[in-house]
């Protein structure tokens, strides 16, 4: 069985890399559609000897597209914008002098490119990353309009494609934003929740004694009496007097064990893990964790966030680079440390062939673990993923809890 967490928004592992997929198919199926029209305007007009530049112009655009929808990242897009830029002034340079007349009569056709340009995105962590790229892309489509008056001459004509699809992208990705700040609230506070949990749990064992002490006083108690003879013997009277000396002194009432609550530093930390583990599974990693305990363990407050800088790195890690879709977590806990074990079903990678000078695995989770006191192992290979272990040192147990359900020896799944 496994524990989640936090629920999830309802398509939340699809929404980052539905969101720019979607973005690239518009772009591309707004240049596929110029094509055709490109092709009989020439035609009709009598210049179809000036198609190949236009044309050729549009299949490079296509290409770019087809290299993001490949690989979407910041570099690869930033790379797109420029040579798609440029494709674009090349191609409106070729229509004006062809057709001069094509400024008034066809706008539409002379600047469609430039919707393309503003039809980006990448998988972005927050929507106002999103927006961003799609303005960074009608500021590249403004400037080819502005390139392009200045080269010809003509007056500034950009038309109202680019600016329509930017409204498009910018209400999107703001519904998007609604729903994540939506989700985010529903982290429950740890602090509060696990007070509360706590003294309820203390309240039910008061409840529990209570009933006990007054069945095996109070009530045997008035049954003796009940059936006793007119004058109650010295066994009888011992007996009596024992039941109330139980009851007045109230050592009953203590509870068998403290009642452990978390300090506000321990409820900080899960209260981050949540929302860790929730920002991954809106950027389309699903987290399953295993071996939650019900107990306390309180950690030193530099080695709680060397473990949270490295539990994220290595989400980060899964979500770009091992394909898979799914992180498994799994609690083990110990007087001495808890050991955090984070695997996963993707490519994997050969260890020994990361350069020293890549910081991802050696920089965000292994130097960052040992500085604070605790370690970290990393086995992987080709095809068979990868699995991390973090351990983390513990300052203090004020409850060790009841075990896992899957950590004890009669469990079966």
């Amino acid at each position: 069985m496994r524990v989640t967490l936090l629920p999830r928004e309802a398509a939340a592992r699809v929404i980052t890399g539905a969101v720019a997929t979607l973005a690239w198919s518009a772009g591309l199926t707004i240049v596929v559609l110029v094509i055709p029209v490109l092709i009989e305007t020439l035609v009709n007009h009598g210049y179809a000897d000036a198609l190949p530049l236009p044309l050729a112009m549009l299949v490079l655009i296509l290409v770019g597209i087809g290299v993001c929808l490949r690989w979407m990242t910041p570099p690869v897009v930033l790379g797109y914008l420029v040579v798609a830029s440029v494709a674009t002034v090349v191609y409106e340079l070729a229509l004006i002098a062809a057709d001069h007349s094509l400024l008034e009569h066809e706008l539409y056709l002379v600047n469609r490119p430039t919707l393309a340009l503003v039809a980006i995105g990448v998988a972005s962590s927050t929507a106002i990353g999103g927006i961003a790229w799609c303005v960074l892309g009608f500021a590249a489509a403004t400037a080819t309009s502005i390139a392009v008056a200045l080269i010809t001459g003509t007056a500034f004509r950009p038309g109202l494609g680019p600016a329509m699809v930017l409204l498009v992208a910018v209400v999107l990705y703001l519904t998007l934003f609604t729903i994540q700040a939506r989700q985010r609230r529903r982290i429950p506070r740890f602090e509060e929740l696990e007070d509360a949990t706590r003294r309820r749990a203390a309240s039910a064992d008061l409840v529990r004694r209570t009933t006990a002490v007054v069945h095996d006083t109070v009530l045997n108690d008035l049954t003796v009496v009940m059936n006793a003879p007119d004058v109650l013997d010295d066994r009888i009277r011992d007996q009596l007097r024992e039941d109330l000396d139980t009851l007045e002194g109230g050592a009953w009432m203590r509870t068998t064990r403290t009642v452990a609550v978390p300090d506000e530093s321990q409820a900080m930390l899960r209260n981050e893990l949540a929302r860790i583990a929730s920002e991954f599974r809106w950027r389309g990693l699903t987290v399953n964790v295993t071996g939650v305990t019900s107990g306390v363990y309180i950690f030193d407050p530099v080695a709680g966030e060397a473990l949270l800088g490295a539990l994220r790195a290595t989400f980060e890690n899964v979500l770009r680079h091992s394909g898979a879709t799914t992180a498994n977590v799994e609690l083990v806990y110990s007087d001495a440390e808890v050991t955090f074990m984070v695997s996963d079903e993707g490519v994997g990678f050969d260890p020994g062939a990361v350069d020293d000078k890549r910081l991802g695995i050696r920089g965000s989770i292994v130097a960052r673990m040992e500085a604070a006191g605790g370690w970290a192992r990393i086995w992987s290979s080709p095809g068979a993923g990868t699995t991390v272990l973090l351990g983390v040192p513990v300052a203090e147990v004020r409850d060790p809890g009841e075990p896992s359900k899957h950590q004890r020896a009669d469990y079966v799944d």
